[in-house]
């Protein structure tokens, strides 16, 4: 099994340590949903029943998991980051709490849900499992094909339907 930080790593051809500042840059967020987008990862981690959560990537979020909000729009004094959840929760301290996060997407308009990267391992899949949904494709087409000229307008436009 490989690490998704790894993974991601891999695709951007860069270190570990400088991941996050790549993942600033917002085609290289769309080149990394472009290879990730759809697949299968579980965590690295059991719950307190001991079972290990699998799920489809379904977007990757904008900022760490030490500013990212666990518990979506509740109000400051009642939210905490991603990073001090898994803390409180899990005991779990992050070794790279800087790190985007991967987004679990819900159908029905519920809340989204954030898991670090560095807690994520993809799951060997067939080639044919493999390849992104039909109804995601359009998106990441129309994500990634900006002019020069249209650059901002698209990746709004973008960041707009992902969620970001």
């Amino acid at each position: 099994m490989v690490l998704l930080s790894e993974e991601c790593a891999r695709i951007l051809n860069c270190p570990l340590k400088s991941l996050r500042e790549q993942l600033f840059h917002p085609k290289n967020r769309i080149l990394i949903l472009k290879e990730l987008l759809g697949r299968k990862v579980h965590t690295t981690y059991e719950d307190r029943n001991g079972h290990i959560k699998t799920f489809k990537i379904g977007g990757l979020s904008k900022y760490g998991a030490n500013v990212t909000q666990a518990y979506g729009r509740l109000p400051r004094p009642f939210n905490i980051s991603v990073a001090a959840h898994f803390y409180a929760r899990h005991r779990i301290r992050l070794q790279h709490p800087f790190l985007h996060c991967i987004i679990e997407r819900f159908p029905r308009h519920m809340e989204d849900r954030y898991y670090p990267l560095e807690l994520l391992e993809l799951v060997e899949e067939e080639q044919s499992e493999r390849s992104t949904p039909s109804t995601l494709k359009p998106l990441i087409f129309r994500c990634g094909s900006s002019s020069e000229e249209n650059d901002e307008e698209e990746l709004s436009l973008c960041e707009l339907s992902l969620g970001w």
